[in-house]
């Protein structure tokens, strides 16, 4: 026999939850301000997505709104200052700074990155893949803030196929850049891809470097800011340049990932491009890199934005939470004030104190009395997080370490 007891207790006259730490956590996504240098907006990796904002280029943040109903996986500013945000079968919408979103349901979507027109108020671009009998990599095209799309499917002639990245050409929007890969399933095989559009596209053509279709993926594309003719692309593996707007390229790096490359504004031979768990850096218009680690933790470097008013400035973001540098990527140092946007995997209580595991963080403690001020703990941990903590009543504690 079962049995099953529901118990609803009703709180009055508490009020809202608030987050006391430990600050940092998963961001997904950044940009800055396109009229404000000094102001940034981020979103969290975790469901709900919680938003934050800093009006001092980091120094310090506030949680302003959440939303939910899926996964985002970019966020862009467009040209007339609306926040969009884009992930799986949905996009969400901001008029006012984050403070409240409206959302958008597609189905069988998903918008993996994008990227805003330069000019035009409420168009966007999107690399994705759409569900039309296979998944099949697409460019999605919106002119109303992401509430509708019209599509182009890629020229790629794997079993499935899906986009990963995308760029314009701010001083020619005509020209777009989309990168992705397809999986051939009767010999197994992966195919990484680089198409081009040269009329805002409606059409595009395979420019593939030859060398890099063995590649698995391409996880970033960009074009100088001033000169179209110089794109570079990112595989799984290396990093390619062109001088001829794609019509032919040069593997100028060994590294892993690449994604999401940036033009600093400031110079635009100094580059950066995200990695697993470093940075990398071009100080000669993408000809040679280096990689950044110093001062950078956590895995998923995914966005790396140099201030678009000083070159000195450089901002990007891991599994651990936010970091900036003042010397164009030299040293990077972590700023999480007021960013609290951890996710809880284990929780317990012992003599006084309250123990968390934070994914991808670490184990804290803060005192249940009094002002929850939390420290960092030494742990064990070697291969994943703590999946559950718990306490015997003589102070005792024992965790269970996950896999991976």
């Amino acid at each position: 026999m079962s049995i099953t007891i529901l118990i609803v207790l009703t709180l009055l006259g508490w009020g809202p939850w608030e987050s006391t730490g430990p600050e940092g956590g998963d961001i997904n996504a950044l940009v800055q301000s396109s009229t404000n240098a000094s102001e940034l907006w981020a979103i969290s990796g975790s469901n709900p997505t919680q938003v934050v904002h800093s009006t001092d280029e980091g120094l310090s943040w506030e949680v302003l709104s959440s939303f939910t109903s899926g996964t985002p996986y970019d966020l862009i500013i467009t040209a007339d200052g609306n926040l969009i945000a884009v992930g799986s079968s949905r996009t969400w919408h901001s008029t006012d700074g984050g403070q409240s979103w409206s959302s958008h349901s597609h189905g069988n979507v998903y918008f993996y990155d994008a990227v805003a027109h330069p000019t035009n108020a409420g168009e966007l671009f999107c690399a994705g893949y759409k569900y039309d009998g296979s998944w099949k990599m697409a460019f999605l095209h919106s002119t109303n803030n992401g509430a509708t799309f019209t599509y182009t499917y890629m020229p790629i002639t794997a079993t499935y196929s899906y986009g990963r990245c995308i760029t314009v050409a701010e001083s020619d929007p005509s020209i777009i850049l989309v990168g992705g890969y397809g999986y051939t399933s009767t010999d197994a095989t992966y195919e990484a891809a680089v198409f081009r559009s040269t009329n805002g596209g409606a059409t595009f053509t395979n420019i593939t470097p030859p060398s890099a279709t063995s590649e698995y993926y391409f996880y970033g594309v960009s074009i100088n800011p001033t000169n179209p003719d110089l794109m570079l692309s990112g595989s799984m593996y290396s990093m390619y340049r062109s001088t001829n707007g794609g019509n032919s390229w040069t593997n100028v790096g060994s590294q892993y990932y690449n994604y999401r490359m940036a033009y600093s504004q400031s110079d635009n031979d100094l580059i950066f491009a995200g990695g697993s768990n470093r940075g990398y850096r071009s100080t000669n218009g993408g000809t040679s890199w280096s990689s950044m680690t110093s001062g950078l933790s956590g895995n998923d470097i995914q966005w790396i934005v140099p201030s678009w008013n000083n070159v000195s400035n450089v901002y990007t973001t891991s599994s651990d939470g936010f970091f900036r540098s003042t010397n164009g990527g030299n040293l990077w140092a972590s700023s999480n004030s007021g960013l609290a946007v951890g996710k809880v995997l284990a929780m317990a209580e012992s003599q006084g104190y309250l123990f968390m595991n934070m994914e991808d963080i670490g184990v804290y403690k803060a005192p249940t009395s009094g002002s929850m001020n939390w420290e960092e703990v030494s742990t064990p941990l070697s291969c994943g997080d703590f999946c559950d903590i718990c306490a015997d009543g003589a102070g005792t504690l024992l965790a269970l370490e996950g896999s991976g």
